[in-house]
């Protein structure tokens, strides 16, 4: 059930709750595609970056890294935000001398790098780059889990309205904040909070704050325009979300739970992948298989199968659960594996059983 969206797709996103594959699920989507004759891309928001390992690579960064295997390329990437930021400055500052002038704020140095939101913000904007510079058919996002997944989903709108709130607009003149005092004791109180700040930091914090925040005054429509452009990306026809689950009982809460977030919030979900899903059949359907085997090997071989069908049967059971409470397709379940996809060869099978999947 995965054709729709290798074929006719451009963005994939890749959700669900930590430890269930979705890297390797975001990789192997993109591999997949290229299989049948897309130009795709994934692109990894995740702070751990697993997906080089799951490539073979020793690095991935913003620029994009092509991948070769079984005939076919793919190209992946992962995200650097105080690069993406940098391009985003440059590319909304009035001139060049007012975007080295940002580059040179302290103040933007951290937040470049450590503002909550900014990373979460910065992959957003690297998609929209994606989507509209390059000539990707179709691109694969890899996102954190889902606690994590919910803040950079509503990172797009956040930054602008920081920089637009009124909060913010007091740092450009510092001097207003004095103005909030009811009395000439609080004022006076404050101001000398204030310089012992200064003192303590060994920075004009005061005028380092209204430089940053003047120096993006003129880009704030800029920011909040592309803001809007990538909620209207991710709420898109030619977008779909995929919940990637593994079968254990308390992920598929966390699936369940996380797809109701989903709807609330408007996000097109495609449906469900799950991962190392139990496929085995009863003792009673092997027993002509298992009668060749000689006691007490044949024992163990039962009792082995009987067990490997129990979790076969729980697995259904939660993927029965899942569909019920979400209504959502089952668009691929991937066979529990000997070896962990963490090579080419490995991630290449995953593909297969996801084309095996879209061809049944």
């Amino acid at each position: 059930m995965t054709t729709h969206l290798l074929a006719e797709q451009r963005l994939i996103v890749c959700v669900g709750a930590g430890g269930v594959g979705k890297t390797t699920t975001a990789a192997a989507l993109a591999l997949a595609a290229a299989h049948a004759g897309r130009r795709a891309a994934v692109i990894t928001v995740d702070p751990a970056r697993r997906l080089k390992d799951a490539l073979g690579l020793q690095e991935l960064s913003i620029d994009p890294h092509p991948v070769e295997v079984g005939g076919v390329s793919f190209d992946a990437l992962a995200l650097d935000a105080k690069r993406t930021f940098d391009d985003l400055v440059r590319r909304f500052a009035p001139s060049r001398a007012a975007a080295e002038r940002i580059y040179a704020n302290r103040i933007y140095a951290e937040v470049s790098n450590e503002l909550a939101g900014s990373a979460e913000y910065m992959a957003m904007e690297k998609l929209h780059e994606l989507l509209h510079t390059h000539d990707y058919e179709l691109i694969v996002v890899d996102t954190p889990p889902s606690a994590n997944a919910r803040d950079l989903l509503a990172a797009p709108n956040r930054l602008a309205n920081l920089l637009a709130s009124k909060a913010v607009g007091l740092l450009q003149a510092p001097a207003s904040l004095l103005s909030f005092g009811s009395n000439a004791l609080s004022r006076a109180t404050l101001s000398t909070l204030l310089k012992a700040l200064q003192r303590w930091t060994g920075l004009q914090l005061l005028d380092d704050l209204a430089d940053f925040v003047g120096a993006f005054e003129g880009m704030i429509d800029g920011f909040r325009e592309r803001a809007n452009e990538i909620q209207g990306l991710l709420r898109s026809d030619h977008t779909s979300f995929v919940l990637v689950t593994s079968t254990e009982p308390s992920t598929i809460a966390q699936t369940i739970a996380f797809h109701r977030d989903l709807v609330v919030d408007a996000f097109p979900v495609a449906g469900v992948i799950a991962n190392r899903v139990f496929d085995f059949p009863s003792p009673e359907a092997c027993a002509a298989a298992l009668a060749a085997w000689e006691e007490p090997l044949r024992g163990k071989l039962v009792r082995n199968q009987a067990e490997l069908h129990e979790l076969t049967r729980r697995d259904a059971g939660s993927l029965e659960r899942l569909q019920s409470e979400t209504g959502l397709r089952l668009l691929a379940a991937v066979p529990q594996a000997t070896e962990a996809p963490a090579s080419l060869a490995a991630l290449e099978a995953f593909a297969q059983e996801l084309l095996r999947d879209a061809a049944s």
